[in-house]
């Protein structure tokens, strides 16, 4: 998320600023408001509330907690009209049957460790939500079978919870899928199903190939710090992918690009065996490189080794003199720092 993707932050305010926030909606920004002392309804709610009727998705009510009260969730009761709510960073939660009377949700992100309600999904109300994230808990064993009824959701993030994964590939709008602490043993094979995949992000959990993952239409891959992963497969299998990332895998020695016509980001780091990027030289579209303590050859990628097409590039060792050169070599052959993302 860039600086200017990232919401502008009201923390426990003692008053709500209508017109302060719907300025700063008006300029194209969203506004987070969070608490982490809130603990009953205060006079603040009903105007925050009203604020919620009208700004929709902009504004963001966030309840948070990183101590051991327990949060009772029938406060929210009091925010009727709120369209994007994230209560996280809870170790229990009771009353959160309430999220079910929260008829103009669109966005939710629901953190609770020691939750106790396995089945939330069931509840009507959020099967209109358009993103989804839920956050790791300690059984990981939220059912997501009810997401067959959840028809908008658009963008879904799992911290570990797989029980029915598989109902995913049934979701018409689902197009970005973020996976976290996904076990070795949890089956994959659903993503291939995912008719409108364009977005998917791996990381923790385990597995040793992605090579059988089909996504015609991705446009982002990201796999990062994934147990024993030892090849990704032929990346020109996703012909429409744009942006690809791949980061802390140990054991990733090969990179195959394949004939990859729009790959225009190549981001590579701490990947400390990866020694070969076949395909790298011609691919046609590729703008951005940027590849950090690996072990390609640099020296013969700055021979004859990268496209004609790139324009921004950030090669490093990890050894400071050596990355100097580096840098130093890049700019005299006409390349710009690489930038993130």
């Amino acid at each position: 998320m860039t600086q200017a993707e990232r919401p502008q932050c009201i923390q426990n305010p003692e008053h709500i600023d209508a017109a302060a926030i719907r300025a700063a909606i008006a300029a194209g920004k969203q506004v987070l408001v969070q608490f982490n002392t809130l603990a009953k309804p205060e006079p603040l709610l009903a105007d925050l509330d009203a604020l919620a009727a009208t700004c929709g998705t902009a504004l963001t009510i966030r309840i948070y907690g990183y101590d051991p009260r327990v949060f009772d969730a029938s406060i929210l009761r009091a925010l009727p009209h709120v369209a994007s709510l994230s209560i996280d960073y809870h170790r229990q939660a009771i009353h959160l049957e309430a999220l079910g009377e929260l008829r103009h949700l669109k966005r939710l992100s629901l953190g609770v460790y020691e939750l106790a309600q396995a089945d939330i999904l069931q509840l009507e109300s959020l099967r209109g939500l358009e993103y989804l994230h839920l956050g790791e808990s300690a059984k990981n064993n939220i059912d997501l079978a009810p997401l067959r009824h959840y028809t908008h959701l658009a963008s879904l993030v799992l911290e570990g919870h797989h029980q029915r994964i598989d109902t995913l590939a049934g979701l018409p709008a689902l197009h970005e899928l973020s996976l976290y602490r996904i076990k070795n043993k949890v089956p994959l094979d659903f993503i291939s199903e995912m008719g409108r995949l364009d977005r998917l992000l791996l990381q923790l959990g385990g597995r040793e190939s992605l090579a059988h993952i089909e996504a015609p239409l991705l446009k982002k891959l990201e796999v990062i710090r994934v147990r024993g992963l030892e090849t990704l497969g032929d990346i020109g299998r996703f012909p429409l992918l744009q942006a690809l990332w791949v980061e802390d895998q140990i054991k990733l020695r090969q990179i195959a690009l394949g004939a990859n016509p729009v790959l225009e980001r190549l981001n590579l780091h701490t990947c400390k065996t990866l020694d070969s990027l076949p395909g790298l030289a011609t691919l046609p579209a590729l703008r951005q490189l940027s590849a950090s303590e690996t072990m390609l050859d640099i020296d013969a990628l700055l021979a004859h080794g990268l496209p004609a097409s790139l324009t921004h590039a950030r090669l490093r060792t990890g050894r400071k003199t050596r990355d100097d050169a580096i840098a130093a070599q890049l700019v005299q052959l006409g390349y710009e720092p690489a930038r993130p993302g």
